[in-house]
């Protein structure tokens, strides 16, 4: 079935009563392809007015659904629409870190849900400078802060995920269809002329260590302060508004650890090319010290030696696309990042070899961090 299409009798009839016009322009928006929840995301024009449209599905029987019912998955397909409807916590929004209104809920007779919500004006933060990145990191751990010292969050009206990253690794056909971890010890693949030229030598040594270790890094994550994530903190889902950051896409959002967003955000700059890879390192420092301060002005006075391992163990939730990229190197493969656009290889793989060696010196930092901040040496520490 096609989305959003002119002539859908959904889309014109909800049209009608959002916009006053049943007669409309629609422009999709690119989307994640691997979690069926989302059906599709437009902006809807007409009448000199506009709004976005997200619809949701419950699922359906086959392989291609990796949703779920179960409400404490990360991957709950009614949790976006229960957000909207309760509204995000006020440790949030006085945090000035808000959602976009949601103008009307229609629960369309095949079983799914179209929310249609304001159409916010300004860029993404792909298009964010290191120190506008920074101004963000500050709302965030400012609304997080008070989260980690407030948990009255918990027993709201949403059925807040839990135990999203280990889940995330756990289920590889929700990540991508694709995943063969035992590809990892196939020498033959990583002497592919595309591995070759971008993950040879340490880098491959390192990278390596941090995927056979990606259990004990989230083991490490799940023993930190907790409080309420977004949980798919990447620059295309917040945009800045007169002082304020407006979060989308909040599908995901739950319990997880102190600096699992920004560990989050920064690492996923540079893996679909949004910013470059050069910038990392000042994004790294900036977005660390600037959450730190939010988190303080939140009234949290855990040490930062937390924040920072928190922020350092979310090196695992990429090491599933390793195997990912050792298969398609070795292939005649058409490249493509976020919302299926065709990139050139040698610029994919160079960019994600500077993500992947911040995330190597992330696990390495972590190995250093863990005793100190728990006491005792860890899993990962020697």
């Amino acid at each position: 079935m096609r989305d959003f299409a002119p002539e859908d009798k959904d889309i014109a009839a909800e049209a009608e009563e959002i916009l006053g016009v049943g007669e409309v322009e629609i422009t999709e928006f690119a989307h994640g392809q691997r979690i069926g929840v989302t059906a599709g995301v437009a902006r809807i024009s007409g009448g000199g007015r506009s709004a976005v449209v997200k619809v949701i599905s419950p699922g359906r029987a086959g392989n291609t659904w990796r949703g779920s019912h179960d409400p404490a998955s990360y991957r709950y397909w009614r949790r976006e629409a229960d957000v909207y409807l309760a509204g995000l916590p006020a440790a949030y929004t006085e945090a000035d870190v808000v959602q976009p209104s949601l103008l009307r809920l229609f629960e369309r007779a095949d079983g799914r849900l179209s929310l249609w919500l304001r159409d916010v004006p300004g860029a993404s933060g792909e298009a964010w400078s290191v120190e506008r990145t920074g101004r963000h990191a500050r709302r965030l751990g400012r609304a997080q802060g008070r989260c980690a010292v407030d948990d009255s969050w918990v027993a709201g009206e949403v059925p807040w995920s839990s135990g999203m990253l280990r889940e995330y690794l756990d289920t590889p056909d929700a990540t991508s269809a694709d995943i063969e971890w035992h590809l990892l010890d196939d020498r033959d693949l990583w002497d592919t002329p595309l591995m070759k030229r971008h993950f040879a030598g340490a880098l491959r040594d390192d990278v390596l260590r941090l995927c056979h270790e990606r259990y004990d890094l989230v083991e490490l994550g799940e023993r930190l302060p907790q409080t309420l994530c977004h949980h798919d903190a990447w620059p295309k889902n917040f945009l800045e508004e007169a002082d304020r950051t407006v979060g989308i896409d909040w599908a995901f959002t739950g319990s997880g650890w102190i600096g699992a967003d920004i560990g989050n955000y920064v690492s996923d700059t540079a893996l679909d090319l949004l910013r470059p890879a050069e910038e990392l390192p000042a994004l790294d420092r900036t977005v660390y010290e600037s959450y730190c301060a939010g988190l303080g002005e939140g009234g949290w006075d855990g040490e930062p030696e937390a924040v920072r391992l928190g922020m350092c163990v979310m090196a695992a939730k990429w090491t599933w696309l390793v195997p990912v990229m050792l298969k398609r190197a070795a292939q005649d493969f058409d490249h493509t990042v976020y919302g299926s656009q065709s990139v050139d290889a040698d610029r994919l793989y160079g960019e994600r070899a500077e993500v992947f060696r911040l995330l190597a010196s992330w696990a390495r930092e972590a190995r250093e961090l863990a005793p100190k901040v728990f006491g005792r040496r860890s899993a990962v520490s020697g």
